[in-house]
Protein backbone atom coordinates (compact mmCIF):
# COMPACT_ATOMS: atom_id res chain seq x y z
CA UNK A 1 0.00 0.00 0.00
CA UNK A 2 1.74 3.07 -0.90
CA UNK A 3 2.01 5.99 1.81
CA UNK A 4 0.32 9.10 1.93
CA UNK A 5 2.17 11.84 -0.08
CA UNK A 6 3.55 9.81 -2.60
CA UNK A 7 4.04 10.36 -6.25
CA UNK A 8 2.27 7.68 -7.83
CA UNK A 9 3.25 6.82 -11.20
CA UNK A 10 1.06 9.10 -14.43
CA UNK A 11 0.33 5.79 -17.10
CA UNK A 12 -0.75 8.68 -19.71
CA UNK A 13 1.97 10.55 -18.85
CA UNK A 14 4.01 7.54 -19.36
CA UNK A 15 2.39 6.78 -22.54
CA UNK A 16 3.13 10.08 -24.54
CA UNK A 17 5.96 11.70 -23.15
CA UNK A 18 4.42 15.29 -24.51
CA UNK A 19 1.20 16.82 -24.53
CA UNK A 20 -0.16 17.59 -28.09
CA UNK A 21 0.29 20.61 -29.19
CA UNK A 22 -3.26 23.23 -30.40
CA UNK A 23 -2.48 25.17 -33.19
CA UNK A 24 -5.03 27.73 -33.80
CA UNK A 25 -5.17 29.19 -37.61
CA UNK A 26 -6.09 32.09 -36.72
CA UNK A 27 -5.03 34.56 -33.54
CA UNK A 28 -8.48 35.42 -32.07
CA UNK A 29 -9.25 39.18 -31.95
CA UNK A 30 -10.11 41.02 -28.92
CA UNK A 31 -11.92 43.95 -28.92
CA UNK A 32 -11.06 46.60 -26.33
CA UNK A 33 -14.39 47.48 -24.60
CA UNK A 34 -14.21 50.78 -22.25
CA UNK A 35 -16.23 49.88 -19.38
CA UNK A 36 -16.22 53.51 -17.53
CA UNK A 37 -17.78 55.12 -21.52
CA UNK A 38 -19.11 52.29 -23.33
CA UNK A 39 -19.92 52.51 -27.15
CA UNK A 40 -23.23 52.77 -28.03
CA UNK A 41 -23.54 54.66 -31.16
CA UNK A 42 -21.39 53.31 -33.99
CA UNK A 43 -19.84 55.31 -36.73
CA UNK A 44 -22.33 55.16 -39.10
CA UNK A 45 -25.53 55.80 -36.63
CA UNK A 46 -22.84 59.09 -36.00
CA UNK A 47 -22.94 59.93 -39.87
CA UNK A 48 -26.60 59.57 -40.47
CA UNK A 49 -27.08 61.89 -37.11
CA UNK A 50 -24.55 64.82 -38.73
CA UNK A 51 -26.35 64.53 -41.89
CA UNK A 52 -29.84 64.95 -40.26
CA UNK A 53 -28.70 68.04 -38.57
CA UNK A 54 -27.15 68.96 -41.93
CA UNK A 55 -30.17 69.56 -43.74
CA UNK A 56 -31.52 71.08 -40.42
CA UNK A 57 -29.12 73.98 -40.62
CA UNK A 58 -29.47 74.68 -44.62
CA UNK A 59 -33.21 74.47 -43.61
CA UNK A 60 -32.92 77.01 -40.82
CA UNK A 61 -29.90 79.50 -42.32
CA UNK A 62 -32.79 80.14 -45.37
CA UNK A 63 -35.23 80.62 -43.41
CA UNK A 64 -33.28 83.27 -40.84
CA UNK A 65 -31.71 84.85 -43.72
CA UNK A 66 -35.21 86.04 -45.69
CA UNK A 67 -36.40 87.19 -42.12
CA UNK A 68 -33.89 88.62 -40.20
CA UNK A 69 -32.06 89.99 -43.90
CA UNK A 70 -28.43 89.60 -42.76
CA UNK A 71 -25.87 86.64 -43.16
CA UNK A 72 -26.56 83.67 -41.32
CA UNK A 73 -24.92 80.79 -41.45
CA UNK A 74 -25.71 77.10 -39.43
CA UNK A 75 -23.48 74.91 -40.02
CA UNK A 76 -22.51 71.04 -38.16
CA UNK A 77 -19.11 71.39 -36.80
CA UNK A 78 -18.78 67.81 -34.91
CA UNK A 79 -20.70 64.60 -33.64
CA UNK A 80 -19.96 62.66 -31.44
CA UNK A 81 -20.75 60.59 -28.02
CA UNK A 82 -19.97 60.50 -24.84
CA UNK A 83 -21.68 60.84 -21.07
CA UNK A 84 -24.60 62.65 -19.69
CA UNK A 85 -22.24 64.11 -17.47
CA UNK A 86 -19.74 64.99 -19.57
CA UNK A 87 -21.66 66.97 -22.03
CA UNK A 88 -23.03 69.03 -18.65
CA UNK A 89 -19.24 69.72 -17.98
CA UNK A 90 -18.21 70.82 -20.86
CA UNK A 91 -21.05 73.19 -21.30
CA UNK A 92 -20.87 76.65 -20.41
CA UNK A 93 -22.79 78.22 -17.15
CA UNK A 94 -24.97 81.01 -18.89
CA UNK A 95 -26.03 78.63 -22.04
CA UNK A 96 -30.15 79.00 -22.76
CA UNK A 97 -31.17 75.18 -22.52
CA UNK A 98 -34.46 73.97 -23.72
CA UNK A 99 -36.29 70.75 -23.05
CA UNK A 100 -37.55 68.95 -26.34
CA UNK A 101 -40.44 66.42 -27.04
CA UNK A 102 -39.98 64.82 -30.48
CA UNK A 103 -41.95 61.80 -31.53
CA UNK A 104 -40.97 58.74 -32.54
CA UNK A 105 -37.68 59.66 -29.83
CA UNK A 106 -39.10 57.77 -27.06
CA UNK A 107 -37.43 60.32 -24.10
CA UNK A 108 -37.04 63.95 -24.19
CA UNK A 109 -33.99 65.52 -25.43
CA UNK A 110 -32.10 69.09 -25.32
CA UNK A 111 -30.90 71.82 -26.93
CA UNK A 112 -28.67 74.78 -25.58
CA UNK A 113 -27.77 77.85 -27.46
CA UNK A 114 -25.56 80.38 -26.41
CA UNK A 115 -27.35 83.98 -25.03
CA UNK A 116 -25.59 86.23 -27.23
CA UNK A 117 -26.44 84.46 -30.27
CA UNK A 118 -30.12 84.49 -29.73
CA UNK A 119 -30.16 87.64 -28.17
CA UNK A 120 -28.66 88.79 -31.83
CA UNK A 121 -31.41 87.21 -33.21
CA UNK A 122 -34.42 88.77 -30.83
CA UNK A 123 -32.50 92.60 -31.58
CA UNK A 124 -32.57 92.02 -35.18
CA UNK A 125 -36.29 90.79 -34.95
CA UNK A 126 -37.33 93.63 -33.12
CA UNK A 127 -36.34 95.59 -35.61
CA UNK A 128 -32.22 96.53 -34.40
CA UNK A 129 -29.42 95.73 -36.02
CA UNK A 130 -28.45 92.40 -34.53
CA UNK A 131 -26.77 92.95 -31.47
CA UNK A 132 -27.92 91.05 -28.32
CA UNK A 133 -29.37 92.96 -24.89
CA UNK A 134 -29.89 90.07 -23.07
CA UNK A 135 -28.23 90.33 -19.72
CA UNK A 136 -27.02 87.04 -17.86
CA UNK A 137 -29.01 87.68 -14.90
CA UNK A 138 -32.90 85.97 -14.31
CA UNK A 139 -34.51 86.68 -17.78
CA UNK A 140 -37.36 88.51 -17.38
CA UNK A 141 -41.16 87.30 -18.12
CA UNK A 142 -41.28 88.85 -21.68
CA UNK A 143 -37.70 88.02 -22.83
CA UNK A 144 -38.75 84.21 -22.07
CA UNK A 145 -41.57 84.39 -24.04
CA UNK A 146 -39.78 86.18 -27.17
CA UNK A 147 -36.39 83.54 -26.46
CA UNK A 148 -39.38 80.78 -26.86
CA UNK A 149 -40.76 81.67 -29.95
CA UNK A 150 -37.39 82.28 -31.49
CA UNK A 151 -36.44 78.64 -30.35
CA UNK A 152 -39.84 78.05 -32.23
CA UNK A 153 -38.90 79.26 -35.21
CA UNK A 154 -35.60 77.52 -35.33
CA UNK A 155 -36.60 74.03 -34.09
CA UNK A 156 -39.77 74.26 -36.79
CA UNK A 157 -36.92 72.64 -39.54
CA UNK A 158 -35.34 69.86 -37.02
CA UNK A 159 -38.00 67.06 -37.43
CA UNK A 160 -37.43 67.35 -41.77
CA UNK A 161 -34.64 65.63 -41.80
CA UNK A 162 -35.59 62.91 -39.54
CA UNK A 163 -38.75 62.50 -41.92
CA UNK A 164 -36.73 61.05 -44.87
CA UNK A 165 -35.84 58.21 -42.32
CA UNK A 166 -39.08 57.99 -39.96
CA UNK A 167 -42.23 59.61 -42.13
CA UNK A 168 -44.08 59.80 -39.09
CA UNK A 169 -42.17 62.52 -36.89
CA UNK A 170 -43.87 64.61 -35.40
CA UNK A 171 -42.91 68.23 -34.66
CA UNK A 172 -40.85 69.53 -31.92
CA UNK A 173 -42.38 70.97 -28.43
CA UNK A 174 -40.48 72.57 -26.48
CA UNK A 175 -41.51 71.62 -22.97
CA UNK A 176 -39.09 74.07 -20.74
CA UNK A 177 -36.74 76.38 -21.21
CA UNK A 178 -33.67 76.85 -18.41
CA UNK A 179 -30.80 79.15 -17.72
CA UNK A 180 -28.15 76.40 -17.55
CA UNK A 181 -27.93 73.16 -18.88
CA UNK A 182 -27.32 71.92 -15.12
CA UNK A 183 -31.45 72.55 -14.45
CA UNK A 184 -32.32 70.20 -17.76
CA UNK A 185 -32.08 66.54 -16.26
CA UNK A 186 -33.36 64.93 -19.47
CA UNK A 187 -30.68 61.68 -18.53
CA UNK A 188 -28.77 60.73 -15.84
CA UNK A 189 -24.69 62.00 -15.64
CA UNK A 190 -23.59 58.09 -16.92
CA UNK A 191 -26.01 57.67 -19.64
CA UNK A 192 -24.38 57.99 -23.03
CA UNK A 193 -25.24 60.54 -25.30
CA UNK A 194 -25.06 61.87 -29.13
CA UNK A 195 -23.85 65.61 -28.73
CA UNK A 196 -24.42 67.57 -31.92
CA UNK A 197 -22.27 70.85 -32.01
CA UNK A 198 -23.42 73.18 -34.52
CA UNK A 199 -21.75 76.07 -36.04
CA UNK A 200 -23.68 79.57 -35.68
CA UNK A 201 -22.48 82.50 -37.59
CA UNK A 202 -24.77 86.07 -37.66
CA UNK A 203 -23.08 88.88 -38.85
CA UNK A 204 -19.55 89.24 -37.45
CA UNK A 205 -21.42 87.67 -34.41
CA UNK A 206 -19.87 83.57 -33.64
CA UNK A 207 -21.44 81.21 -31.22
CA UNK A 208 -22.49 77.61 -30.66
CA UNK A 209 -25.37 75.46 -30.39
CA UNK A 210 -25.60 71.76 -29.38
CA UNK A 211 -28.26 69.16 -29.53
CA UNK A 212 -27.65 66.07 -27.31
CA UNK A 213 -29.72 63.43 -27.76
CA UNK A 214 -29.62 60.45 -24.95
CA UNK A 215 -29.31 56.45 -26.33
CA UNK A 216 -32.40 55.57 -24.67
CA UNK A 217 -34.46 58.26 -26.57
CA UNK A 218 -33.46 56.85 -30.33
CA UNK A 219 -33.17 53.15 -28.86
CA UNK A 220 -36.37 51.66 -30.58
CA UNK A 221 -35.35 53.47 -33.69
CA UNK A 222 -31.40 53.10 -33.59
CA UNK A 223 -31.84 49.98 -36.44
CA UNK A 224 -32.79 52.60 -39.24
CA UNK A 225 -29.55 55.19 -39.16
CA UNK A 226 -27.65 52.80 -41.24
CA UNK A 227 -25.55 54.13 -44.30
CA UNK A 228 -28.17 53.54 -46.94
CA UNK A 229 -30.67 55.65 -45.17
CA UNK A 230 -27.72 58.68 -44.86
CA UNK A 231 -27.21 58.59 -48.58
CA UNK A 232 -31.36 58.44 -49.28
CA UNK A 233 -31.41 61.39 -46.38
CA UNK A 234 -28.92 63.16 -48.34
CA UNK A 235 -30.56 62.88 -51.78
CA UNK A 236 -34.02 63.80 -50.23
CA UNK A 237 -32.68 66.90 -48.35
CA UNK A 238 -31.71 68.11 -51.22
CA UNK A 239 -34.23 68.13 -53.34
CA UNK A 240 -36.36 69.33 -50.31
CA UNK A 241 -34.12 72.24 -49.73
CA UNK A 242 -34.50 73.10 -53.44
CA UNK A 243 -38.27 73.03 -52.94
CA UNK A 244 -38.31 75.24 -49.95
CA UNK A 245 -36.14 78.00 -51.95
CA UNK A 246 -38.65 78.22 -54.70
CA UNK A 247 -41.61 78.46 -51.90
CA UNK A 248 -39.87 81.29 -50.47
CA UNK A 249 -38.69 83.05 -53.54
CA UNK A 250 -41.89 82.83 -54.79
CA UNK A 251 -43.62 85.13 -52.21
CA UNK A 252 -40.53 87.77 -52.33
CA UNK A 253 -41.72 90.95 -52.90
CA UNK A 254 -39.88 92.74 -56.16
CA UNK A 255 -40.57 96.36 -57.39
CA UNK A 256 -42.15 96.78 -60.71
CA UNK A 257 -41.56 99.64 -62.33
CA UNK A 258 -43.05 101.13 -65.80
CA UNK A 259 -41.67 104.23 -67.68
CA UNK A 260 -44.37 105.93 -69.63
CA UNK A 261 -42.45 108.67 -71.63
CA UNK A 262 -38.28 109.80 -71.93
CA UNK A 263 -37.44 113.10 -71.89
CA UNK A 264 -34.57 115.82 -71.00
CA UNK A 265 -34.76 119.13 -69.92
CA UNK A 266 -31.25 121.78 -69.01
CA UNK A 267 -30.68 122.98 -65.42
CA UNK A 268 -32.03 125.80 -66.25
CA UNK A 269 -35.34 124.71 -67.35
CA UNK A 270 -35.61 122.51 -64.93
CA UNK A 271 -35.29 124.92 -62.23
CA UNK A 272 -37.80 127.43 -63.89
CA UNK A 273 -40.98 125.29 -63.63
CA UNK A 274 -44.17 126.04 -62.68
CA UNK A 275 -47.50 124.74 -62.36
CA UNK A 276 -49.48 124.31 -65.95
CA UNK A 277 -45.79 124.32 -67.95
CA UNK A 278 -45.68 121.29 -70.47
CA UNK A 279 -43.07 119.24 -71.08
CA UNK A 280 -42.39 117.83 -73.91
CA UNK A 281 -40.63 113.85 -74.18
CA UNK A 282 -38.68 112.39 -76.85
CA UNK A 283 -41.50 109.38 -76.33
CA UNK A 284 -43.83 109.16 -79.35
CA UNK A 285 -47.72 108.05 -78.41
CA UNK A 286 -47.49 104.82 -80.24
CA UNK A 287 -44.15 104.25 -78.53
CA UNK A 288 -44.63 101.15 -75.55
CA UNK A 289 -43.91 101.87 -72.31
CA UNK A 290 -40.83 99.49 -70.31
CA UNK A 291 -41.94 97.48 -68.23
CA UNK A 292 -39.07 97.16 -65.24
CA UNK A 293 -38.81 94.35 -62.69
CA UNK A 294 -35.99 94.75 -60.02
CA UNK A 295 -33.47 96.71 -61.53
CA UNK A 296 -34.09 95.24 -65.28
CA UNK A 297 -35.87 96.19 -68.00
CA UNK A 298 -37.91 92.94 -69.11
CA UNK A 299 -41.25 93.79 -71.37
CA UNK A 300 -42.95 96.53 -73.36
CA UNK A 301 -46.56 96.68 -72.86
CA UNK A 302 -49.63 99.33 -73.62
CA UNK A 303 -50.74 101.94 -70.44
CA UNK A 304 -54.46 101.54 -69.41
CA UNK A 305 -57.27 101.15 -66.58
CA UNK A 306 -58.68 98.85 -64.76
CA UNK A 307 -61.18 99.36 -61.93
CA UNK A 308 -59.97 103.49 -61.41
CA UNK A 309 -56.70 102.03 -61.40
CA UNK A 310 -53.81 102.45 -64.26
CA UNK A 311 -52.14 99.37 -65.41
CA UNK A 312 -50.32 98.19 -68.07
CA UNK A 313 -50.92 95.27 -70.49
CA UNK A 314 -47.94 93.33 -71.68
CA UNK A 315 -47.30 93.40 -75.41
CA UNK A 316 -44.05 91.46 -75.72
CA UNK A 317 -40.39 90.36 -74.06
CA UNK A 318 -37.52 93.25 -74.08
CA UNK A 319 -35.09 91.70 -76.03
Amino acid sequence: MPLYGQNLPNKRHRENDTLPLIIRDKPKKVKDYNFKNPDKFSKDHLRVLGSIHEHFCRQVGISLNSVLRMPIEFSVANVQQLTYGDFIDSMPEDLLTGVLNMYPLVTQFCMGIERHLIGAMIDRFLGGIGVSSISTEELTDVEVGIIKDTLRRILHFLPEGWQALIPATDEVELVALENSPQSAQVASPSDIVALITINIEIGADLGLMSICIPYAALEDIIMTLTRQSSYRNDKTATEDSKDFIITKLSVSPLPVKIVLARGELNLEDLMGLQIGDVIKFNTQLSEKSEIWIGEELKFLGRPGQVNNNFSVAISEEYK
